[in-house]
């Protein structure tokens, strides 16, 4: 629990690891450690796959490093594999991956790898829809009029110059993200949602192939 504590701020880290991890209901976990080379415990990644909707299924995320290890650790690959892996188990069934990121880096890590990701900067009446049963009180984005902003009362341990240098940064999915949600720093989190279904996962595979040549 003590790495929970070294990554985020504003929370009670054995509250959050009791909510995340040790939940119970219709609800099965998938986790990966992050080791550096000399064994220490330097991130996480958990998934969490909730059944408990009627029409769909849901799959949340937590996932945490410590500061000087950011960036340099693969959530991707772990993630894409179980979402895959829940997918093909049952496709006749809806399945959307949904994560309150509070961080920029996390969202660019899942969106410029990921075919389609929401919410975009235009909106959509499909976002509309999945927006309003996945957070109906949600804050709503000036940016699309979409309710995909939501308090969540912790925040990334980012320093001031961190945070300036990603609300100044050119990469597209990060300015993108601080365009939809600028007050990241103040624990409000942006809910990402991914549809998973057979023609996303083909054109990531697709976006993939073309980012390795």
């Amino acid at each position: 629990m003590s790495i929970i504590g070294l990554c985020f701020e504003g929370i009670d880290p054995e509250a959050y690891f009791a909510y995340y991890f040790e939940q119970s209901g219709p609800t099965h976990r998938r986790l990966r450690l992050y080791y550096s080379d000399s064994a220490e415990l330097i991130g996480y990644c958990l998934l969490t796959f909730d059944d408990s909707h009627k029409a769909l299924s849901v799959i949340g995320a937590s996932a945490g490093f410590l500061p000087q290890f950011r960036g340099k650790n693969n959530t991707f690959t772990f993630s894409i594999f179980e979402v895959t892996k829940a997918y093909l188990r049952r496709p006749w069934r809806t399945l959307l991956y949904a994560d309150t990121m509070l961080s920029p880096a996390m969202f660019r890590a899942m969106a410029k790898n990921i075919a389609t990701v929401y919410p975009t900067a235009t909106g959509s009446p499909v976002e509309s829809r999945l927006y309003g049963e996945l957070n109906p009180t949600g804050l709503v984005s000036e940016v699309n009029g979409l309710p995909c902003l939501k308090v969540v009362g912790r925040k990334t341990r980012y320093s001031a110059l961190e945070v300036a240098q990603f609300k100044a940064s050119k990469k597209p999915e990060i300015a993108h993200y601080c365009a939809l949600n600028p007050n990241f720093d103040k624990g409000v989190a942006l809910l990402t949602v991914i549809p998973v279904t057979l023609g996303q996962l083909l054109s990531t595979a697709w976006k993939q192939l073309k980012h390795s040549r």
